[in-house]
């Protein structure tokens, strides 16, 4: 099935890795199953942001470091997700940042609303990471910022307008040279939707480019979209298209 997908889309956000690192042999199948260009962004593990003891986090980290080093190439964004309730701490995510590894495209997501008044978005836009943005949540963060940029579509549904909306806004960074992932939620129908964004985003495009000029690097800008899906740990890259156990 995960073949099937890549086929169509470019890209997934990983869920299972934010409850736990898959096998080896899960990531050898997953890799097998995609094409060269296919990215997987991942989702940190959740002791890693959710932790109050920061070498417990850096731990958690240094194990994390080894799932997304196996991806290897076809490692798109890691997504580092505090929980809902995670108020923010003076110097609990700071204390994460110089060991985070280089060349990593990073993304954080914040759901409470405390860090919308703290200092920590100057901060991750001066060292290059990405600030995500929830459409749909109850409290969605910041508004999208960093180097590139990282959606998560969170709706049950998701009209021709909203969709264009949208688009116009991903044609924006695209014009401003930023990288644009973005993922709806695959309960009901993220796949789709992710088809038709990217429909949506070809002809904004073209309207607000008409000459077709390059832009962020590539015709139509470098626009990754996907459903976001759970790929189960057993060897076999089977979407899980049954639930979603993550936030």
């Amino acid at each position: 099935m995960l073949s099937f997908y890549a086929g169509r889309l470019p890209t997934v956000e990983l869920n299972t890795t934010y409850y736990g690192p898959p096998s080896e042999t899960a990531v050898a199948g997953w890799q097998a199953a995609v094409p060269d260009r296919f990215l997987f962004a991942v989702k940190a593990h959740r002791r890693i942001a959710h932790n109050r003891r920061p070498d417990d986090a850096r731990q958690a980290l240094e194990a994390f470091v080894r799932v997304v080093d196996g991806l290897g190439e076809r490692c798109g964004p890691v997504l580092f997700q505090v929980p809902r309730t995670g108020r923010y701490v003076p110097g609990r995510i700071e204390s994460l940042l110089p060991y985070l590894p280089q060349g990593w495209r990073v993304a954080f997501q914040f759901r409470h609303p405390s860090w919308r008044d703290s200092p920590i978005l100057d901060t991750l836009v001066r060292m290059g990471a990405a600030v995500c943005h929830a459409d749909g949540e109850p409290e969605p963060g910041f508004a999208p910022s960093g180097p590139f940029i990282y959606l998560r579509f969170r709706r049950d549904a998701y009209s021709p307008q909203r969709l264009a909306m949208w688009s116009r806004r991903i044609v924006a960074y695209l014009a401003e040279g930023r990288d644009v992932f973005a993922y709806f939620k695959h309960e009901t129908r993220g796949p789709e939707y992710a088809e038709r964004l990217v429909r949506h985003v070809r002809s904004a495009n073209r309207r607000y480019n008409p000459g077709n000029f390059p832009i962020g690097g590539e015709l139509n800008g470098p626009v990754h979209v996907a459903g976001r899906d759970q790929l189960r740990d057993g060897g076999h890259p089977d979407p899980d298209v049954s639930g979603d156990r993550g936030p």
